[in-house]
């Protein structure tokens, strides 16, 4: 456990010499490159730069990076990916696109809100369906600052949190009040217009 804490001290210290674009660099590019351990990220961003700043942090650095990731496929890929598949799986990826398009506003808030939702995956999907940018971009702010604020308080992996059901509890209620939010802002700002 010693050894544990010296490591995590010097990632600290090195992420500190980098200052605060080290670790917002670090989140964005996690973003786009999905092998790179968020919930460590987040993590050492809050060891680092404080509870609150290196939240705010990573809240931005996220939200900058998934709507890249989501305007780099809706924009520059879209058309050319889905040609190079054979047309019977065009078809298939079409009828999901459809159904990825009519996804409830609520429901996508709450694939955000959870950590163990594949981030990178949504950004790529939302950008080949035709999903409003609006829905996208309101249920991806909504709903980031739940897995964020797990991740922080967390600080580890997802996994090692399991052995401990409080933190299960505080997560369900994080997603919980994600959820309740989002269904105030659907019909506050009217998203699925």
């Amino acid at each position: 456990m010693e050894e544990i804490t010296l490591l995590v001290n010097q990632i600290v210290e090195y992420m500190g010499s980098f200052g605060f674009l080290g670790g917002f660099f670090l989140v964005l590019l996690e973003s786009i490159f999905p092998p790179l351990p968020l919930g460590v990220i987040v993590g050492i961003n809050v060891l680092s730069f404080g509870k609150i700043f290196g939240f705010l942090l990573s809240y931005a650095a996220t939200i900058i990076g998934c709507m890249a990731s989501f305007c780099l496929f809706r924009y520059l890929l879209k058309d050319k990916l889905i040609h190079l598949f054979k047309k019977q799986t065009q078809v298939k990826i079409k009828k999901w696109m459809t159904k990825l398009s009519n996804i409830n506003f609520n429901i996508l808030v709450v694939l955000f809100a959870l950590p163990i939702t594949p981030a990178f995956l949504v950004n790529i999907a939302g950008g080949l369906s035709d999903i409003s940018f609006r829905k996208y971009f309101i249920a991806l702010i909504v709903g980031k600052p739940a897995m964020l604020l797990f991740y922080s308080y967390i600080a580890v992996s997802f996994v090692d949190s399991l052995t401990d059901p409080i933190k299960i509890l505080k997560v369900v209620a994080l997603v919980l009040g994600a959820y309740i939010i989002s269904k105030i802002i659907e019909k506050v700002v009217k998203v699925e217009k």
